[in-house]
């Protein structure tokens, strides 16, 4: 311990090595001012030295009481807690430290005491039991780091309906207060937050705050290609987005791990992410019903298959060679008297309907061309 943090600790034993040297000296200073000015009181110096004492005894209390309450704060200065629980704590130690020694300067017996108000105790204990729950928690809260001003946690408690999400805004004795994702600021038992709940808390990653959200589509079509085209949705740019898992074939989970700094924007992000996600399941899905199933598929190199069919009457030789020397990936996928049937690798760029029309009007060019020539 550094000698700053000493030196309240010191300050209170020298009160308290001060309040015995009081007590110690009152007895002698009552009976010699009682001899001198008030003898006819003289046979009243013992219950006046009890009134004395208990009297310094409550003042040097009251002073160690502060200074104890003041090295605390001092203490957790640069923490932002509310430190009412663990001074409140403090100071109800020094006061039942206090009861006992004036009572003991009355002779008074605290067994007799403690024995005569046990079933008392029992009945005031299952009266205050929920106001005691609620204080210990607090103080726990506050005096173990389990809850900070600023976190932001998730909640989820057994005896609430719905998760909760927000900031700690306050910690006090019997409840915390916490700004949840819609601005609502609500006022929680310490017992119901640290005894009846689950607490998540969301970490900083390089200043953001890391939320996972999770987001259902059908299974109609694939994962990947959702996945795909949810990445150049502007507002995932620099969310991390990945399948999670399916479900029995029919439903497709998918999670985004949100970004965001201040718990008043989680709900418009989430809103973002929800709506991307779900513009990219039908982008994927109106590809399907505009250019055929191909549109779901992917070549090896990423690209999507077309097929095309052209008249047998000029060369497949010759026009796989001229579109490759164009640079299109070309093959040539069946023959047959009628047609022969190319596969053009169509780049699964955002604007698919103009590499269709391009890749076609190319290969309708090719054909004419050679055509001619033949």
């Amino acid at each position: 311990m550094t000698p700053n943090r000493r030196r309240p600790f010191l300050f209170v034993a020298a009160v308290i090595l001060l309040g015995v040297v009081l007590l110690l000296a009152v007895g002698h200073l009552i009976d010699a001012l009682l001899r001198h000015d008030f003898p006819q009181y003289l046979h009243e110096a013992p219950l006046v030295r009890r009134i004395v004492r208990a009297l310094i005894v409550l003042v040097v209390g009251f002073w160690v009481s502060g200074l104890l309450v003041h090295a605390v704060e001092e203490r957790f200065a640069r923490t932002r807690r509310d430190l009412y629980g663990l001074t409140l704590l403090v100071r109800i130690g020094v006061y039942i430290v206090l009861v006992a020694v004036i009572l003991s300067i009355f002779h008074v017996s605290l067994a007799g005491i403690l024995a005569g108000s046990a079933v008392g105790g029992v009945v005031l204990g299952f009266a205050i039991h929920t106001f005691a729950s609620n204080l210990l928690t607090g103080v726990f809260a506050t005096a173990n780091g389990v809850l900070n001003f600023g976190d932001v946690v998730g909640i989820n408690s057994w005896i609430w309906s719905l998760n909760t999400v927000g900031r700690i805004v306050e910690i006090k004795m019997l409840f915390s207060k916490m700004l949840t994702q819609d601005g609502a600021v609500v006022s929680i038992p310490n017992s119901v937050l640290l005894g009846n709940s689950v607490l998540v808390q969301y970490d900083r990653d390089g200043g953001d705050y890391l939320y996972p959200v999770d987001t259902m589509i059908n299974a109609d079509v694939p994962a990947g290609l959702v996945l795909e085209e949810a990445r150049r949705s502007p507002s995932l740019q620099g969310q991390d987005i990945f399948f999670l898992r399916s479900r029995d074939g029919l439903n497709h989970t998918l999670r985004v791990m949100l970004r965001f700094r201040e718990i008043g924007e989680l709900n418009r992000r989430i809103s973002e992410a929800n709506t991307a996600i779900d513009a990219a399941y039908w982008a994927v899905k109106n590809s399907s019903a505009l250019y055929g199933p191909t549109a779901l598929a992917r070549t090896a190199r990423g690209g999507i298959p077309l097929p095309v069919a052209l008249p047998p009457d000029v060369p497949s030789e010759g026009l796989l060679a001229e579109a490759r020397a164009q640079g299109l990936a070309l093959t040539l996928a069946a023959k047959s008297a009628t047609a022969n049937t190319f596969l053009v690798d169509i780049p699964a760029g955002e604007d698919l309907r103009a590499e269709l029309e391009a890749a076609n009007l190319v290969l309708e060019n090719l054909y004419r061309t050679l055509k001619t020539h033949a």
